[in-house]
């Protein structure tokens, strides 16, 4: 897993979500391209490549005077990265203690409680 040595903001996630959607390298261009219409231009996604690049989570090749850029982290390394963060700031790192809000709060169907009895009785 790459080291991420500082946080992705939301508008880098965007861009990463592309990249990571996309079955091969892409150009600014392509990225600009599937955003579609979000408003921003070639410079804003540019700037937010080379900020990913710095934080060695994605990388690129050059192919004549493009560059093609691709993910170094997995999605779902990241997205196991950031439960683990939001974990433990908000729950002292006690899945039991999110699930348990969840819970006290009504927001865990009887559909879901269901899904996670049946994943527990598995171990």
């Amino acid at each position: 897993m790459p080291n991420i040595k500082h946080t992705i903001t939301d508008s880098e996630y965007t861009i990463m979500k592309i990249l990571w959607k996309s079955e091969k390298k892409m150009t600014v261009a392509e990225v600009v391209k599937t955003l579609d219409g979000n408003g921003w231009t070639a410079s804003t996604v540019s700037t937010f490549l080379q900020r990913l690049l710095k934080k060695e989570v994605i990388s690129c090749d050059k192919k004549g005077k493009s560059n093609l850029y691709y993910p170094l982290l997995k999605q779902s390394e990241y997205n196991l990265r950031e439960t683990e963060n939001f974990l433990s700031r908000i729950y002292k790192g006690s899945a039991k203690n999110f699930v348990a809000a969840l819970y006290e709060n009504k927001k865990l169907s009887k559909e879901d409680l269901s899904d996670l009895k049946k994943m527990f009785e598995l171990e």
